[in-house]
């Protein structure tokens, strides 16, 4: 995996979208800061809206560099719109070959 790295603004193509949606059906998906935290699983990738709160982005930024995971933001209300639920603003994907094919197709 790589080094933490900066976030990227963007929406994510297809196929990403379709390894989100694989990721959700194998329960592979860490939901919300709280338990990213403090679940025994560590997430390869967390994907995060832009309309984090500055706290929450502070937590999460210093999470990301301390266990070296991969950020990337994309566009408000994209999680909810894609997974059709509501007020998703972070998922962590703990399974490595999908966080992989995320993370290069993104």
């Amino acid at each position: 995996m790589k080094p933490h790295t900066k976030a990227l603004k963007m929406s994510l193509n297809q196929k990403c979208n379709s390894y989100i949606h694989f990721a959700v059906k194998a329960n592979k998906v860490l939901w919300g800061l709280d338990f990213i935290k403090k679940s025994k699983f560590l997430p390869y990738v967390i994907i995060y809206d832009k309309t984090l709160g500055a706290n929450s982005k502070k937590q999460l930024d210093y999470f990301a560099e301390q266990n070296e995971v991969e950020l990337i933001e994309v566009e408000e209300n994209y999680l909810n719109n894609l997974l059709k639920r509501n007020n998703v603003k972070m998922i962590g994907i703990i399974d490595e070959s999908l966080s992989e094919a995320i993370i290069k197709n993104k």
